[in-house]
């Protein structure tokens, strides 16, 4: 009886045991592969999950310190995420002896750019600039160049860099030269967000002759010019052609929200409002970074315009709500959102988080 208790005992263990093993395998998982992360990463800066995107992203860079690309990945995304601190620690620790030194222009030093304008660090911008290399002039550089020189009140060296990016041509990430109307709409931003109204009137000046050679084929740069020339009567009509000409789904929606801003400026209540209703109604944008919330983005300014600061920064919330991003001309960075910056409210939507 003894000995069969035993054997009973053993068996038992051996089951025991054998079950153990198998929980304890089932719960070790394998390592995330650099492939998997890349997927992920991708997933969620589609889905407009920055901050996800972001720490995938630099999961990749610390597995790997000379991937540039995982760097660049990461830093943009903690910038779309609203952490330029994080960002900005993250480029800069990048090596540059890995740098790829046959490449004819580079973006990532445009990020960093970003993140020092952000944190209102405007000198540094002009050092990346001085010391940058590459045979073609990155567009953002550019563009975060001469914004600075606008902040620092440096209207020479804005004429002056101006000038030099129309004579040496500015491109895109993909190496293709892009219009100056990029940087025209960049300048007269701005200079209406440093409220520098004088100096407004000459570039957007500028800005009207320079597109009004290039009609009829770009309607948008002439809309745009005359808009930020402030005759909004005159904008109303440039803007109304320019609608009619337009096939991109964002432009368009952008345009639709000038005008009614247009209508605002104009004391037309009803047309302003309308061109809410227009907006809300449109089709959604295609799933880009600059396209998330982008309704309520431009219900918003129309709101501004119309004086209704409450409903502008509700707008703005449902927006944000709708994956919108602090990004290149938009909230903080939009000069015609100035007349909300005073506002608690709107200061604690766009505070950084870190």
């Amino acid at each position: 009886m003894i000995r069969y208790f035993f054997i009973l005992l053993i068996m038992c263990c051996f089951i025991a045991c054998n079950t153990s093993a198998k929980e304890t395998t089932a719960k070790i998982t394998p390592p995330t592969t650099t492939k998997d992360l890349h997927q992920l990463a991708t997933t969620a800066r589609k889905k407009g999950a920055w901050l996800k995107a972001a720490q995938l992203y630099e999961e990749i860079y610390q597995q790997d310190r000379s991937n540039e690309q995982a760097n660049y990945e990461t830093g943009t995304n903690y910038l779309k995420a609203n952490y330029p601190h994080k960002a900005l620690a993250i480029l800069t620790s990048f090596d540059k002896k890995y740098q790829d030194k046959a490449a004819e222009f580079n973006g990532r030093i445009a990020r960093i750019a970003k993140a020092h304008y952000q944190l209102k660090q405007y000198p540094t911008i002009l050092q990346l600039v001085e010391e940058y290399n590459y045979p073609k002039m990155y567009r953002g550089l550019a563009r975060e160049h001469l914004k600075a020189l606008i902040q620092l009140k440096r209207p020479d060296l804005l004429a002056q860099h101006f000038t030099n990016y129309q004579k040496i041509r500015i491109y895109d990430d993909k190496g293709k030269s892009t219009n100056m109307g990029f940087l025209y709409r960049a300048i007269c931003n701005e200079l209406l967000l440093t409220n520098q109204l004088e100096l407004l009137g000459i570039y957007a000046n500028q800005y009207s002759n320079w597109a009004t050679k290039r009609v009829p084929k770009d309607k948008r740069n002439t809309a745009f010019s005359a808009f930020y020339q402030q005759n909004y009567l005159q904008a109303i009509d440039q803007i109304k052609a320019a609608i009619a000409a337009e096939k991109s789904a964002r432009h368009l929606m952008e345009l639709e929200g000038l005008l009614g801003v247009c209508y605002a400026k104009n004391k037309d209540l009803g047309k302003a409002i309308a061109q809410i209703q227009t907006i809300q109604t449109m089709d959604d944008l295609p799933p880009r970074h600059d396209a998330f919330g982008a309704k309520f983005y431009h219900q918003a300014r129309i709101e501004i315009a119309l004086k209704q600061t409450d409903n502008a920064i509700t707008s703005l919330t449902k927006g944000l709500a709708n994956k919108a991003e602090f990004w290149s001309n938009r909230f903080k960075e939009d000069g015609l959102m100035r007349d909300l910056f005073e506002e608690n409210d709107f200061k604690i939507l766009v505070k950084y988080r870190d």
